[in-house]
């Protein structure tokens, strides 16, 4: 039935009222949301980290070119052994000694520096106490890589090389006991096959609670090396890592070597042998000390004698304490290191190439590899 001009009118704007009702629930709706969108962009613009585009920090690529290739040991000019505290040809039998290592194979997925590079790093750094900034602008390597060289070679150092500091025994030790008393020699002590003493390496403040324990006497936090030395100033044993504020017979105590004197002295001092310490030590059938003062009365003759002969004798380990620290100068100050470990690494590393300096004076490298490995 058709309908009425008057029903078709109200028709009409019913459905007008209802469109224009959907429309603006819509726009409420879109309303909301762009609200609600724009609200989650401020959010995240807020958290987000503006960072500041990268500069790279000032190098200088010189010295591998222009300094490195033409310093040896044969030019006052460019004296290697002035930059990096050992001769060219000690370097290079190093570099020989420690290829074989693993930590220096290359693997398939990453290319290494080259060796004698790795090694120069770190030999300057031990050399040179700068700090990572400092060597990273004069050699012109980033202060990751410089951290990464320096771990591949204490570890590499003290894995393959660190048996060469060895206790003396059969010819060795009748040289040792000739050298503390030659013949020409009339006040010398006889039977002396080392002389022991304790040295303070200064660190940085440890990051340990416990760091009260590193400051010494002289008022500065320090590891004690404790080492023993031939008449040649060679380290016949070494011992690190003990906090600063510690008494050196205290450290001789806590020693690996006290233990295996305690438990076999015949293997360590045979036919009525012994070394030499300060008066700090305790007096042992094979540790001699100097005689001290006492309120009751003054030393004897003979007894000043004995003092003076045991003094000059165990000279040879306050020399070698000085070479070490003027060869090696990152231990005359606080290292730059980041745990106690790695600081114990690198003092017991110096000791191991002071060594091999002393034994290469003499012998080939090929030679040195074989003792290694009898060693082992």
């Amino acid at each position: 039935m058709p309908l009425a001009p008057e029903q078709k009118v109200i028709v009409m704007v019913m459905i007008a009222t209802i469109a224009n009702s959907i429309v603006s629930s819509q726009n409420a709706n879109m309303k909301q949301l762009l609200t609600e969108l724009n609200m989650l962009i401020e959010l995240q613009n807020e958290n987000e980290i503006v960072r500041n585009p990268r500069v790279a920090r000032p190098k200088a690529n010189g010295f591998w070119s222009e300094v490195f290739p033409y310093l040896g040991d044969d030019n006052q000019k460019y004296d290697f052994k002035t930059q990096f505290r050992i001769k060219r040809s000690t370097f290079d039998r190093l570099i020989e000694t420690l290829s074989s290592h693993n930590n220096y194979q290359p693997s398939a997925y990453h290319r290494q520096t080259p060796l004698e590079f790795q090694i120069a790093v770190v030999l300057n750094r031990l050399a040179n106490p700068m700090g990572y900034r400092q060597l990273e602008t004069f050699l012109g390597v980033s202060q990751g890589s410089i951290f990464n060289f320096t771990r591949r070679f204490l570890n590499a150092v003290l894995d393959t090389l660190k048996p060469i500091i060895t206790w003396p025994t059969g010819d060795k030790l009748d040289a040792v006991i000739e050298g503390f008393a030659p013949a020409e020699f009339r006040k010398r002590l006889p039977n002396v096959i080392g002389a022991v003493d304790g040295s303070h390496i200064p660190i940085k403040r440890p990051r340990t609670v416990y760091h009260n324990r590193y400051i010494n006497r002289k008022n500065f936090h320090s590891i004690v090396l404790m080492a023993i030395v031939d008449n040649t100033e060679r380290f016949t044993y070494i011992y690190s890592g003990q906090p600063g504020s510690m008494h050196d017979a205290r450290v001789l105590k806590q020693s690996s070597f006290w233990r295996g004197v305690s438990h076999n002295p015949g293997r360590y001092f045979p036919n009525d042998t012994h070394i030499l310490g300060d008066s700090t030590f305790p007096l042992m059938p094979w540790l001699l000390t100097p005689y001290k003062e006492t309120a009751g009365g003054r030393l004897t003759q003979a007894q000043k004698i004995y003092n003076k002969s045991l003094l000059s004798a165990r000279m040879t380990v306050e020399r070698a304490f000085g070479k070490l620290k003027s060869r090696w100068r990152i231990l005359k100050q606080a290292m730059d290191v980041d745990n106690l470990e790695t600081a114990v690494d690198i003092i017991d590393v110096c000791c191991t190439i002071s060594v091999l300096t002393v034994m290469t004076c003499g012998m080939a490298i090929w030679k040195i590899i074989i003792y290694l490995e009898m060693r082992h």
